[in-house]
């Protein structure tokens, strides 16, 4: 199966509407000059990734509460009891990443004291995302995994992850506030397939107006007919758990499975965790 090229990354609207943005004018370039390769489907999955395996063992909470109303539509209220960890969507995926990327757990070794892990912790999360992988760089002696690190200390990594606060001054969040034409999300779908076949680990932000603003890992991918993709994704709003973010190619839209805190629907897309700036 391949994506029909001409109806995936059409053009024309974006140079004429966004020609002013540098950025635009440097996507219309390379898809009118370079070359572009189909994509091709492939059955296996694209990383080892597994939520319940190298997730976090407690779910991201919300400071609202979401119901639905009469109409079915999901509306946040006040919450009657205190939240949770919370705010820490980002935070989790940026961890997540990190220990994929920086750190390696050694069951075979003993387990060490609290300040210790503390120390390694403070150390791993200092690292920068968009650095190349050093896996093995920071051992976490004692346990299997991410899902049973976090569940036996979970109380640690809360404390050690870092602030949800700086997350909203993150120059990479800022774009969200600019257009998104359809030509720039269907180039982001061609770019996270890419690095998914490479084997990299995708974080994006997925955003609705102002009824939702979330963080997810993307992991696997699977070629629909007609050229969409159904993208596999970690929600750290649910531990253990994946779930589904479809790209519609005729539309050149992203979709986001139903949530408890969101209808199931449209959502616009940005990778995040890339460089510096994004």
């Amino acid at each position: 199966m391949s994506v029909n090229i001409g109806q995936v990354f059409p053009v024309r609207f974006c140079i004429t509407r966004f020609a002013i943005p540098r950025f635009y004018a440097v996507i219309a370039g390379a898809l009118l000059f370079g070359s572009i390769p189909a994509l091709a489907a492939a059955s296996a999955p694209k990383t080892d990734f597994n939520p319940s395996r190298d997730g976090f063992a407690f779910a991201n909470d919300t400071t609202l509460e979401y119901r639905p109303d009469a109409n079915g539509e999901i509306v946040a209220h006040r919450r009657t009891d205190a939240p949770g960890f919370r705010h820490g969507c980002f935070l989790m995926i940026r961890a997540t990443l990190q220990f994929a990327k920086f750190a390696r757990f050694a069951p075979e070794l003993p387990k060490v004291s609290d300040d210790e892990y503390r120390r390694r912790l403070r150390h791993l999360f200092r690292i920068s995302i968009w650095y190349p992988a050093r896996p093995g760089g920071i051992v976490i002696p004692g346990y299997r995994n991410l899902y049973e690190f976090s569940s036996a200390k979970r109380a640690i990594l809360e404390k050690t992850i870092g602030s949800w606060q700086a997350t909203y001054f993150r120059v990479g969040n800022w774009r969200m506030s600019f257009p998104f034409p359809r030509c720039g999300q269907a180039l982001a779908a061609r770019r996270l397939i890419a690095a998914l076949d490479e084997g990299k680990l995708q974080a994006v932000y997925l955003a609705r107006n102002l009824k939702m603003n979330h963080c997810v890992l993307l992991y696997d991918y699977t070629l629909k007919p007609g050229g969409d993709v159904e993208f596999t994704i970690y929600d750290p709003n649910y531990a253990g758990q994946s779930a589904w973010l479809r790209y519609h190619a005729q539309t050149r839209t992203f979709e986001l499975q139903k949530r408890f805190f969101f209808n199931r629907g449209t959502v616009n897309l940005m990778r995040v965790y890339i460089s510096p700036v994004h």
